[in-house]
C-alpha cells in the first residue's frame, strides 16, 4: 500500500512537528522497516491536552482497529516495537482533548533491559549454600532465556560487592527496603532498565511497610512494592515496570526452583477464555469488572456457589481468572456472602486448584489479603498454588481491600478492571500493572478532585507477582 497524500513520511532518527487543531482532529505518518528491528515512537504535546498514538501495519490505524496503542491520558506516549515486519507501519496521532503543536519521534533505541534484584545473603543464609548454588544455577537459566529472546538482563545481588562494583556501587543491607529502593533508584540511573524485577519474598528482598492511608481498619502497616517502583520518595503512582517472583516460608527451595523455571519459559500463547467469581453481595459491581475482560458472559456467584460445589472445568485452561470475594490475613481460603448480614461462606480454595490446568493463567482478585504470602507456604496461599502450579500472572492485594458493592466502578474494581483493559492491548503484565495505576489515579483524581484513604490504600496495597517483562500472547 502506497502513502496516501495526506500521510507524512517518517524515518527512524527523525522527529517530525505538526499540529491538531481542534479536539477529535488526527494526523498520519507512514514509516518503512526492515525485518526484525526496534522500533520507538515517541509523542510530546501540550501539556493540557490528550493526545493519543496508534500504530497499525500495513494500513492506517484507528482507535479501534490497530496494532499498537499509547492512550494514557496526556500528551506524552510511546509505542515500542521490539521486532519489526518487512514493510510499512502507519501511525495516527489523535487529539481525544483539546488542540495544539506535538512532536512525533521515531528511533531505534535499544533493546529493552531487565533489573532483576535479589540478595545473595538472605538467600543462603534461609536456604544453605548448597541449595544457594541450585537457585543461582536457576536464575542463570533464567538469565539465558531471557537474553535468548532478546531481552538482556541484569543480575543484581544487593548485598555482593562483586555484583555492583561493576556499577560503582556498594552493597547495602538487604533487610532495609529503604537502603534498596535507594540502590535500585542508583542502579537505574546507571543501566534505565525497562524492566525491574525483585527475586524472592518478604524475606529475601522486604517489602515496604507503609503506613495505613485508610486509618483505623484494621490494618497497622501495608505491606507495598510501590516504593521500588518509584523514581523519588512520592510513592503512590509508580513510574517503573516491576514485579515481584515470590519464594514460600518453606526452607525447601523447590518452590522458588519451580518459579525461575516458569518464569524461563518464554513461549506462552492462550486462548481468549475467563473464568470470574464473586460474593454474591457484590455480583453487580463484580458483573461490571468482568465485562472489561470477557463480556456477555455472566460471573459465577457465591453462594449459592462454594468451595465444596466447585467444578475444576471453571477454571481448566481458561486464560483470566478473576475473583471478588472476602478473604482473611489468616486463612488460606476466600469466602461468598449472600447479604450483607448473612455469614461469609467458604468458595476458593487452595485444593480447588488440583488437577486444574492454569498454566500461563493470568489472575487478578480483590480479596482483602489475596496476595498476602509474609510466613506462607502454598498450601497457605492461593495465590502461591497458582504460582506453583505456572500461572503467568497474579494480581492481588496485602492487605484489606476495599470496592463497591454496585457500579460504578471504584477503588479495587476500577484498578483491575483498568489492569485487563492494559493487558487487553497487549501489553507486558509489568507495563500493564504500572499504567493501571496510573488509569486509577488519574480518572479518580477526575471524577473526585483527589485521591482519599482507601484510594491511596488501594494504590500501594496491591502488587503483581510476576515476570514484568512477560506476557501472555492470546491465540
Amino acid at each position: 500500500m502506497g502513502a496516501d497524500a495526506k500521510d507524512t513520511v517518517l524515518s527512524i532518527g527523525q522527529q517530525i512537528k505538526d499540529v491538531l487543531a481542534e479536539s477529535n482532529d488526527a494526523k498520519f505518518f507512514v514509516l518503512k522497516t526492515d525485518k526484525d528491528q526496534k522500533l520507538i515512537l515517541d509523542l510530546s504535546g501540550p501539556l493540557e491536552t490528550d493526545f493519543n498514538l496508534y500504530v497499525k501495519f500495513g494500513s492506517r490505524p484507528t482507535a479501534s482497529k490497530n496494532d499498537y496503542r499509547s492512550t494514557g491520558g496526556s500528551s506524552r506516549e510511546s509505542v515500542t516495537i521490539d521486532k519489526t515486519r518487512k514493510g510499512k507501519y502507519y501511525a495516527m496521532v489523535h487529539s481525544n482533548s483539546g488542540k495544539g503543536k506535538f512532536l512525533l519521534a521515531a528511533s531505534a533505541g535499544e533493546s529493552a533491559r531487565i533489573l532483576i534484584i535479589t540478595s545473595r545473603k538472605n538467600l543462603a543464609g534461609k536456604f544453605g549454600e548448597g541449595n544457594f548454588q541450585r537457585i543461582e544455577n536457576g536464575i542463570d537459566s533464567y538469565v539465558k532465556a531471557l537474553q535468548g529472546s532478546g531481552m538482556p538482563a541484569d543480575r543484581i545481588y544487593v548485598d555482593d560487592t562483586a555484583s555492583l562494583s561493576p556499577y560503582g556501587l556498594d552493597p547495602v543491607d538487604p533487610s532495609d527496603a529503604s537502603q534498596v529502593k535507594g540502590l535500585i533508584d542508583a542502579l537505574d540511573e546507571k543501566i534505565s532498565p525497562a524492566y525491574f524485577l525483585i527475586l524472592g519474598g518478604h524475606e529475601i528482598i522486604p517489602f515496604h511497610r507503609l503506613s495505613n492511608p485508610a486509618g483505623d481498619d484494621g490494618d497497622t502497616v501495608v505491606d507495598s512494592d510501590n516504593p521500588y517502583a518509584s523514581t523519588d520518595a512520592d510513592f503512590l503512582i509508580p513510574e517503573r515496570a516491576l514485579g515481584r517472583l515470590p519464594d514460600d516460608s518453606s526452607r525447601d527451595p523447590g518452590f522458588f526452583l519451580s518459579v525461575l523455571e516458569t518464569a524461563a519459559n518464554r513461549a506462552r500463547e492462550a486462548g481468549d477464555s475467563a473464568f470470574g467469581l464473586s460474593a454474591n453481595v457484590w455480583v453487580k459491581a463484580s458483573q461490571k469488572v468482568y465485562d472489561s475482560v470477557k463480556s456477555n458472559q455472566d460471573v459465577t456467584v457465591s453462594p449459592p456457589e462454594k468451595e465444596s460445589t466447585f467444578l475444576t472445568g471453571w477454571i481448566d485452561k481458561k486464560t483470566y481468572h478473576y475473583f471478588n470475594l472476602h478473604g482473611g490475613e489468616d486463612t488460606s481460603d476466600w469466602y461468598g456472602q449472600q447479604g450483607e448480614n448473612q455469614p461469609v461462606i467458604p468458595a476458593y480454595k487452595p485444593g480447588n486448584l488440583t488437577g486444574a490446568d492454569v498454566e500461563n493463567v493470568i489472575i487478578c482478585s480483590e480479596a482483602c489479603y489475596g496476595a498476602n504470602i509474609i510466613g506462607k507456604g502454598v498450601e497457605d496461599a492461593i495465590s502461591l498454588t497458582y504460582l506453583q502450579k505456572k500461572a503467568a500472572c497474579f494480581v492481588g492485594s496485602t492487605k484489606i481491600a476495599y470496592g463497591p458493592a454496585v457500579p460504578p466502578s471504584m477503588e479495587a474494581d476500577l484498578l483491575v478492571s483498568k489492569f485487563f483493559d492494559r493487558i487487553k492491548e497487549g501489553l507486558t503484565f509489568g507495563d500493564a500493572f504500572m499504567k493501571a495505576k496510573q488509569d486509577f489515579a488519574r480518572e479518580t483524581i477526575a471524577a473526585s478532585k483527589g485521591l482519599d484513604g482507601t484510594d491511596k490504600k488501594t494504590l500501594i496495597e496491591f502488587v503483581l507477582y510476576a515476570d514484568p517483562s512477560s506476557k501472555v500472547v492470546i491465540t
